[in-house]
């Protein structure tokens, strides 16, 4: 898993890694810290069936670890960047490009419950939602930030040409933000100078930046599964 990890998103920078299974009343799948990760023994399942956690642990230690959000707000630059690159990990290892696309389904389905439980026109829908007033960060956080993060990101992977197209810019970015918090304005006109050339083309014209940032309930488009 590190090795693939590494070869979509740049060398390790944490010398080593290693999981700690904690007590049953640790309360998380897994918890990143840079050269440790906290798992649950829950995980221990005999049959690799929930090997997927270590895979979105693993890739923290690069988007969370090495780059981070500069607050709450873009909790999505941690989280959606690290489901990408978890099922990224998954299909390299296991099932190819139709097991990531199949992960990518239940995720559309886990966001719409989401959505569905905050309510359709919450504020706390947004992918960036505005939490400078008096509202508590633990009651934003939701499957919103990681999954209507990285549905974004394979929206993106699409409008580009695939991953052969996309991956590059991951690797970029990290090397481009590594050891810095930053915020979503950052990593967009990032995003769009590294993809120059396809935005003088046109490509982007029709992304709908400010719907996928700033509105409620489902994303404007959903990519193709």
């Amino acid at each position: 898993m590190l090795s693939t990890a590494e070869d979509l998103l740049g060398p390790y920078q944490w010398d080593i890694y290693d999981l700690l299974v904690l007590p049953p009343s640790f309360p998380y799948g897994g918890m990143e810290n840079p050269c440790l990760t906290f798992v649950t023994p829950t995980l221990l399942a005999g049959d690799k069936s929930l090997a997927d956690v270590v895979s979105h642990e693993i890739s923290h230690s690069w988007t969370g670890n090495l780059v981070t959000n500069t607050n709450p707000e873009h909790f999505w630059l941690n989280e959606g960047h690290t489901v990408f690159v978890e099922r990224k990990i998954s299909a390299r290892l296991n099932g190819g490009e139709a097991l990531r696309h199949f992960k990518f389904i239940g995720g559309w389905k886990d966001l719409q419950n989401a959505v569905n439980v905050l309510g359709k026109t919450s504020p706390l829908t947004h992918l960036t939602p505005d939490l400078s007033g008096p509202i508590d960060p633990d009651d934003a956080f939701s499957a919103i930030p990681y999954e209507k993060g990285a549905c974004l990101l394979f929206y993106l992977e699409q409008k580009v040409g695939g991953p052969a197209e996309f991956e590059p810019f991951l690797k970029a970015y990290i090397h481009k933000f590594s050891r810095q918090s930053i915020t979503t304005e950052q990593w967009k006109y990032f995003f769009l100078t590294y993809f120059s050339e396809k935005e003088r083309l046109g490509v982007f014209d029709d992304v709908e930046w400010n719907k996928w940032f700033t509105s409620p309930g489902m994303p404007p488009i959903k990519p193709n599964d």
